[in-house]
This record gives C-alpha cells, structure tokens and sequence, in this order.
C-alpha cells in the first residue's frame, strides 16, 4: 500500500527544447509498485508550454485545475477543470497555459514509454 499527498511530492521544473514554465510530479509508478503506469502531475504556469511532440505511447489526462490548451494534429482544444484527454501513439500534440492561473493534469503513461 502507498498513500501519499501532492505535496509530499517532489517538483521537478522540466527543462528543454519547445519547453516553458512547466514542472512535474511523479505520485505513482514503478517505484510505488504500478509496474504497468506511471501517474504524473504537471503544472503549467503562466505562458508554459509542452513542445510539439509525438511517441508511440498513448496517454490519459485529467485536469485537476486550471485551464489551458491540447493541441492535437493541429486543432486546439479547450481543457478545463474535470476534462478529460486521451491522446493516440503517434499523434503530435502540445499542451499550453495562455491564462495567468496555473493549469494542473494528471498525466498517466504506460512504462514502455519514455515519460
């Protein structure tokens, strides 16, 4: 058994290319004993963005507050507290916070992929 709280958990601000204001948690996964998943958190500040991507992994998302943008092949859509995403293997997709409040999902991969 694991029971842990957001805030016991480290926040990592993830760097790098096509990447801006954007920190990450990692609640649950193999460490914890989820040897199939792993369950992230990010947090998009103000102006943070993903980089358009794409891997051949899927994806589940789940907004925990906030707003803010996935794009998905080119077309936007509006993600707000309590929405849901599921995006395909080889799909390009970016996430972004255009708005001054913080923009928190959940993120959950599989562990074939590199998350």
């Amino acid at each position: 058994m694991y029971i842990k709280h957001i805030d016991e958990i480290t926040k990592d601000e993830i760097t790098g290319e096509g990447i801006a204001n954007v920190c990450r948690q990692v609640p649950v996964g193999p460490e914890q004993g989820w040897s199939e998943n792993t369950l992230r958190v990010f947090t998009l500040k103000k102006d943070g963005h993903t980089p358009k991507h794409s891997h051949d992994w899927e994806h589940v998302n789940y907004v925990i507050s906030g707003k803010g943008t996935l794009e998905i092949d080119r077309v936007k859509h509006d993600l707000v507290r309590g929405a849901f995403a599921y995006v395909p293997p080889n799909t390009e997709h970016q996430y972004s916070n255009p708005n001054n409040d913080d923009f928190i999902m959940i993120c959950i991969v599989p562990n074939r992929g590199n998350y």
